[in-house]
């Protein structure tokens, strides 16, 4: 079963220790920019929000990589084989969630691996905004009755809904 962070925005502060503590683990530094976490700050609706892989049933990263140095895990998990990796981008670009970020110090995708089944990031969150859930699906039926304009608002809670890792199928 193929689980991802699930972010809950009516608890996130912004306070980024989510980020701090993820490129702590992974880089024994405390460093915002290598994190495989990016909490997004909207001062526009005053909301933050964290930004995380997926871990997509269609990994796109992982099809696009041409070395093969991205792969899924046999718990689903997406992983980097750095020494294949020829540092191309291709990954960043595909991803639907931008939820791959580029090394500063070295050019590789920075993507989350669920710190190998104890992600730092849901421990250390003092507002218990992340949650680890398996990924889910939900099938909306009886579209075709409505109007153009409630079909444009569905498109946009489609959207919304996958942003918390809920795939949903409108009918």
């Amino acid at each position: 079963m193929v689980v991802h962070v699930v972010v809950d925005i009516s608890k996130c502060s912004g306070c980024r220790y989510c980020e701090m503590w993820c490129s702590y683990v992974h880089h024994k530094v405390f460093s915002t920019s290598l994190s495989r976490i990016r909490v997004i700050k909207d001062d526009i609706i005053g909301m933050d929000f964290p930004i995380v892989c997926q871990h997509c049933e269609q990994v796109a990263c992982v099809s696009v990589c041409p070395t093969g140095a991205l792969y899924i895990d046999d718990k689903g998990i997406v992983k980097l084989e750095r020494e294949r990796c020829t540092k191309c981008g291709a990954c960043l670009n595909v991803c639907p969630y931008h939820a791959v970020f580029k090394n500063p110090i070295d050019g590789t995708p920075l993507i989350c691996d669920l710190c190998n089944g104890n992600a730092v990031c849901i421990t250390k969150c003092p507002t218990n905004a992340l949650s680890l859930y398996p990924l889910t699906e939900v099938s909306i039926t009886g579209l075709e009755k409505l109007g153009e304009h409630y079909k444009l608002a569905f498109s946009e809670y489609k959207k919304l809904l996958e942003r918390w890792g809920i795939h949903a199928k409108f009918k």
